[in-house]
């Protein structure tokens, strides 16, 4: 009887341990997500940064802003340059962050395989020990 509870009680310990550990996979992909935003967010400040010196660098030389080729052409230029980064930030704080979900989603599995694993040895050991029962009977 002692092994079919140390079964049922093994299998439920490995499931709990499985779900601490899907958990906090979980909580480092919204950890992930934030540190992606947050990134996304300083290379815009960034970007604004830019345009407010390179604007102010062409105001200093007499440029009119407005009317400028070469000051519109800066301008697309770093704008295409920022929203490559970002695009870049983004993708990779989103595999980042299906990585540790997917990682959570195979501890949930395991919790459940262990459960599973822990009925059979269980109920193995229940036959063994109705068996024993039996023959010494």
């Amino acid at each position: 009887m002692g092994d079919v509870l140390a079964s049922l009680s093994g299998a439920q310990m490995e499931k709990n341990a499985y779900k601490l550990e899907a958990q906090s996979y979980e909580e480092q992909a919204a950890m992930a997500k934030i540190e992606a935003d947050q990134k996304m967010v300083q290379r815009d400040l960034q970007l604004r940064r830019q345009l407010a010196s390179l604007g102010a660098s062409m105001a200093a030389q007499g440029v009119s802003i407005g009317t400028s080729g070469s000051m519109s052409a800066l301008d697309y230029g770093e704008k295409q340059l920022a929203k490559a980064d970002m695009r870049s930030i983004k993708l990779m704080g989103l595999g980042r962050r299906r990585q540790l979900l997917t990682s959570a989603a195979s501890s949930k599995t395991k919790g459940r395989a262990a459960v599973i694993r822990g009925y059979g040895q269980a109920y193995s050991a229940a036959i063994s020990n109705a068996q024993a029962y039996q023959d010494f009977s």
